[in-house]
């Protein structure tokens, strides 16, 4: 009988273990992203400055994650999507509107 009741609650601890686990992982949300639309101003080593059209110049953190169209020149129209601490997931080049 004791072992029994011992087994029993090794399971039972052994299940609210696991199930704080799975709890935890499910809280860990994709960071929410925020796009930024204008000209590229410069290409500072990791960072990337846009120049939006409101005038506000957003400072990005660019590195091996961060995905980017094959060639990117200061001067072009560009649309980035970056984290709310301005780190880029991505930044393509935007044609001018005619």
């Amino acid at each position: 009988m004791k072992k029994l009741i011992g087994l029993f609650l090794f399971a039972l601890v052994l299940s609210i273990g696991m199930a704080s686990l799975s709890y935890a992982a499910g809280d860990m949300a994709a960071p929410s992203t925020q796009t930024v639309n204008g000209d590229l101003l410069k290409i500072d080593g990791e960072f990337y400055v846009v120049k939006e059209m409101s005038g506000k110049e957003t400072r990005l953190h660019v590195d091996k994650t961060t995905t980017l169209d094959s060639s990117i020149n200061v001067g072009e129209k560009v649309e980035a999507q970056a984290t709310e601490k301005n780190h880029a997931v991505s930044i393509r080049h935007v044609q001018p509107k005619k």
